[in-house]
Parts: structure tokens; C-alpha cells; sequence
């Protein structure tokens, strides 16, 4: 009986905790640059887990497993991550201006960080620098519906990092940055609160976070609070059981 009680705790822990241990989903963050004189770069940031039927539970791709690749593998990565971006972002000039990246591809870790270590995770990070079109004044960029994984908004102005950044899901569109004051041009949403009008909470455009960059995660933080709460209950009550 302790043999087939210890037997089904094992499975039952194994069976909750699975979600919790799953590789949380990669997004894609694209990363503007303004400079002074006019300059613009923009970075987009590709995980290679992307190209993988079920990004959630692909392994991450490290730095020892590029250096076995062939040079073949590679450029067909590269290629893969162009083709990728056209399909989940597009880039939003005002007024409104054709937009064409030729980004280049190169193998970094995150924030377009140098690969060092073996164990470092390896992403695609393309880069584009050019000009701002004579009479733009505005900034943005739209999750495409065929895309499938959250765009995440980050902008540089100045040598500044704005604070304020967006989570976008498929067929949700950023706010728009002033490029003549570098700021917003829309109000920062209310936070959402336990008590705020469900409607109101529906209402808002995108996951809009102007400090806090973790929230991107944690998506199975109640789930695992809610297994290990069963796992308890079922301990407490076989215990009890055995001791009647």
C-alpha cells in the first residue's frame, strides 16, 4: 500500500508540475533607435525555437549547439528569421509611409549581447540602420494576425531608453511615438485592478508596461500554485486515511 501511495503522488506531482516546467514562449522584440541626426536603427530579435512546430516545448538553441552547425545551417536559419518577421510585425511610419527592412542577421544571445559561454542561448538578432523619411512624425508597429507569438515594443530616443514599452499579441498595434518630442503621443492605459469594470479591463489595446519588463512571463504561476495546493490536500488526507 505505501509502495502504490508513494507511486501515485510521484505521477501525480510529475503530471502538475509538467506546465510549470515547460519552456515559457519566446517573443519577439523589436528595438528602435533614433539618434540625433536623424539616424534609425531597428533590431528585431528572433529565437530560433520560433521556426519549431510547438515553440513552448523546443529546446533553446546554445552556443556549443551553434558551433556544431554547418554554414548551410546557418544561412538557412537567417533566411528563416526574414521570412519570419515579414509575417509578425510591421513597422508603422505617420504619416503614412512604405516601410521595407532589409535586416541583417547575425547569431547573438539576447539584447543583441555577444555569444561567450557554451551554455549561452542563441538568437537571431537583424539589424537595419537608416534615415527618417523627410516628413515623418510618428512611430509604431502592429503584431500581425499570422503571427503567433507577443511583440514586444521597445524605443530609444536620444541615447535614452524610454521607459515605457508595449507587450503586443497578433493584431494589436503599439502607440504611436512622436519623433519630434520623443514622447507618446497617447496616455499611459490605467492599470488593471481586482476591482476595475470588466469591460474596461477588455478595452485596452495591448499590454502596455511602462517599468516592469518580467510581466511578459509567469503565465503558469497559478497553475503551479494550484497543484502543489492538490498535492498537499491529497498527502493530508491519504496520511489521514492510513492512521483511521
Amino acid at each position: 500500500m505505501k509502495y502504490r501511495v508513494s507511486t501515485l503522488l510521484h505521477s501525480l506531482f510529475w503530471a502538475c508540475a509538467a506546465p510549470c516546467l515547460a519552456h515559457p514562449l519566446p517573443d519577439v522584440p523589436v528595438r528602435a533607435d533614433f539618434a540625433q541626426d536623424g539616424v534609425w536603427t531597428l533590431q528585431v530579435e528572433v529565437d530560433p525555437r520560433c521556426f519549431e512546430a510547438d515553440p513552448n516545448v523546443a529546446l533553446s538553441v546554445t552556443n556549443a549547439d551553434l558551433a556544431l552547425f554547418t554554414t548551410e545551417r546557418k544561412e538557412q536559419l537567417k533566411t528563416a528569421a526574414r521570412d519570419y518577421v515579414k509575417r509578425v510585425v510591421e513597422i508603422v511610419l505617420d504619416p503614412a509611409a512604405s516601410v521595407n527592412p532589409e535586416f541583417v542577421f547575425e547569431f547573438t544571445t539576447h539584447e543583441n549581447a555577444p555569444l561567450k559561454t557554451p551554455e549561452d542561448v542563441v538568437v537571431l538578432t537583424g539589424t537595419w540602420k537608416t534615415k527618417v523619411p523627410a516628413g515623418t512624425t510618428g512611430y509604431s508597429i502592429k503584431a500581425l494576425k499570422t503571427g503567433e507569438l507577443s511583440v514586444l515594443y521597445h524605443n530609444t530616443a536620444l541615447g535614452k531608453k524610454l521607459d515605457r514599452f508595449q507587450i503586443l499579441f497578433p493584431g494589436e498595434s503599439s502607440y504611436v511615438l512622436d519623433l519630434k518630442t520623443f514622447k507618446p503621443r497617447t496616455a499611459t492605459p490605467p492599470p488593471i485592478t481586482a476591482d476595475a469594470p470588466q469591460n474596461t479591463a477588455e478595452a485596452l489595446p495591448a499590454m502596455d508596461c511602462p517599468m516592469c519588463e518580467a510581466a511578459s512571463g509567469g503565465g503558469y504561476a497559478l497553475p503551479a500554485v494550484a497543484s502543489v495546493a492538490g498535492i498537499v490536500f491529497l498527502v493530508t488526507w491519504l496520511r489521514k486515511k492510513r492512521a483511521a
